[in-house]
């Protein structure tokens, strides 16, 4: 009767040409081995060692500057983890990011299509977090910072809960890309993007990390800057829902509401999302876009103040960036 081999006697015997090859610089032949490795590991219902596997060789491979081979496993590690049930963590996160900063901007393309699988796993098992886990948009927000790709960051930024760090972020970006009048337009936009997202915890620090590191703001209420009080008053009216008070928001600071052309779709968002405001219809009207938006929130009132009940279809929440 034949003997099946030893699974085990078999993951040594591959190990050990494995490691012959890296000795003998054949990277060929290991990224096939790591590959067989995986599969070995997989059959044994070890998916700890298969993932583990994966991650050596995605090191091993890219610092023997083997970066084609080396973003192979990389793609299948990253469709690897939702397959194998992985549970995210910290640790995980912590080699995703590794990764990441060392496939570099030159492997843009590379790092977004590992990247993808990768949010979705943690959406899988995180439903609670719908654009993917903060803690990993967090790690991924500080690489494309690190790296100067401000619009990047501030992707994965208003994804996470790090408003210290995505607030450092945006002063870095305006002293080094703004100018010095639109202090204060750097981070209405976030605020507003973030509410947009339903993300209130990501507004609510970054809009008061900002304010404190901000050599060019005082940080405490009132500021000198409108819009700052704005989205002061904003941000505290948004728990109580009334709508009324939302619309005397929005017409006191008109003027200054009108120095970026996007705010009004975000404020129509906002309003639907914390003030069950309809969606906002663009009809011309004499008073330009953002009075369009005013007289629409009127329209969405009843005599006392309160919203009229509405059927309207659900907006997407994505921001408008």
């Amino acid at each position: 009767m034949m003997v099946r081999p030893d699974p085990i006697n078999m993951v040594n015997r591959v190990r050990r040409t494995l490691n012959n090859a890296i000795r003998d610089e054949n990277f060929y032949m290991a990224h096939q081995l790591y590959k067989s490795l995986y599969s070995r590991y997989i059959s044994m219902h070890n998916k700890d060692a298969a993932i583990m596997t994966l991650q050596e060789g995605i090191i091993v491979l890219y610092d023997n500057h083997q970066v084609g081979i080396a973003t192979d496993l990389a793609q299948l590690f990253a469709k690897s983890l939702s397959a194998q049930h992985i549970i995210p963590s910290e640790q995980m996160f912590d080699f995703i990011r590794d990764i990441f900063r060392k496939f570099g901007p030159s492997l843009s393309a590379e790092r977004d299509s590992m990247l993808n699988p990768i949010i979705q796993w943690t959406i899988e098992h995180c439903p609670e977090y719908s654009m993917g886990h903060p803690d990993l948009h967090k790690r991924i927000g500080y690489i494309y910072w690190s790296e100067a790709n401000f619009e990047l960051a501030q992707h994965h930024y208003l994804r996470s809960t790090d408003g210290l760090a995505f607030a450092a972020m945006l002063v870095e970006m305006h002293k080094t890309r703004g100018l010095k009048y639109e202090v204060d337009l750097f981070i209405t936009q976030v605020v507003l993007q973030g509410l947009c997202m339903r993300n209130t915890s990501i507004a609510q620090s970054t809009f008061q990390s900002y304010t404190k590191l901000h050599p060019a703001i005082n940080d405490e209420p009132p500021y000198i800057l409108p819009l700052l009080n704005f989205i002061c008053y904003l941000l505290k009216i948004l728990d109580g829902g009334k709508l009324k008070t939302y619309i005397v928001l929005c017409e006191q600071y008109q003027s200054s509401l009108t120095r970026d052309p996007s705010y009004t779709e975000y404020l129509d968002k906002i309003g639907q999302l914390f003030f069950h405001v309809k969606p906002f219809e663009r009809r011309p009207r004499q008073h330009g876009i953002l009075g369009n938006l005013i007289s629409t929130l009127f329209g969405d009132c009843d005599h006392d103040g309160e919203p009229r009940a509405s059927s309207s279809r659900p907006i997407n929440v994505e921001p408008l960036d």
